[in-house]
């Protein structure tokens, strides 16, 4: 598959690995319009592309992501307007859309809006350095979709504290409250990350994929109506060539080779 070019982003895929990373290293990747839609179209485009089946996020420079560019001055226009516009719509929730694993590297400064997006990926990875904040209640504004993200990871309580105060934490905060998973040196993240990223690639694509969809659903389901999820879904997968290999694998006592079909 061709992959499409990017003026804030840089888009690259390893093996079964696509890395997304935010390329405004100048004002510490913060968010404006042009990386917004290409945010969404990016992980759209690993979505759709059956080689894909990880997707990495990280920043580059000293920063993750600063937050939204108050700098363009359009902030306060667009939240002024009745009309919104497609992509401001479309993310942060693509990343729940999209049902490829989605790890968070996150390296550095990581503030308001870069917490919608590393809060919304299902991994992550984050240096000793890191510091982060839900800081929207300082700029007047209500704490976006990284408080709806925020009480899943964590619970109200802890939610609540993190996104009314929104207050600097530390990497090492967001680990002892349970919603970084690792914390590494500086220079470790990216190597953490992809650690992550190879010992999920050693598993059936398909199963990651309807696993992290019934995920996100078993919040709004009963245990009855979960029940025919996992039915349905169960059945889907057992007509695939990954769950024959795995069967076979197994009886040959050998690791499965997993092809995504």
């Amino acid at each position: 598959m061709t992959h499409p070019k990017f003026e804030a982003l840089l888009y690259e895929v390893n093996g079964h690995v696509a890395t997304i990373t935010l390329n405004r290293p100048q004002v510490l990747n913060a968010i404006n319009d042009s990386m917004r839609r290409e945010l969404v179209v990016s992980l759209r485009h690993a979505e759709a592309d059956d080689d894909v089946w990880v997707i990495i996020i990280t920043g580059a420079g000293r920063g993750f992501c600063a937050g939204a560019d108050l700098r363009e001055g359009r902030m306060m226009q667009t939240a002024r307007r009745v009309a919104v516009a497609p992509e401001r719509e479309a993310y942060p929730p693509v990343l729940r859309e999209v049902t490829k694993p989605i790890i968070a590297a996150i390296n550095g400064v990581t503030r308001g809006a870069g917490c919608n997006l590393a809060f919304g990926c299902d991994f992550r990875v984050a240096s000793e350095d890191a510091t982060l904040a839900v800081n929207f209640v300082e700029r007047g504004l209500m704490g976006e979709m990284a408080s709806y993200y925020l009480t899943r990871l964590v619970g109200l309580h802890r939610a609540s504290e993190i996104a009314l105060l929104g207050e600097v934490f530390s990497a090492r905060d967001g680990e002892a409250w349970g919603f970084i998973n690792v914390v590494t040196p500086a220079d470790g993240v990216m190597a953490a990350a992809r650690d992550i990223a190879a010992r999920l690639c050693a598993r059936s694509p398909l199963a990651l994929r309807f696993t992290k969809k019934a995920l996100d659903r078993g919040h709004f389901l009963t245990p009855v109506e979960f029940m025919g999820l996992q039915n349905s879904m169960s059945a889907q997968l057992r007509e695939t060539a990954d769950l024959s290999e795995a069967m076979l694998a197994f009886r040959e006592k050998r690791a499965p080779r997993f092809e995504g079909r």
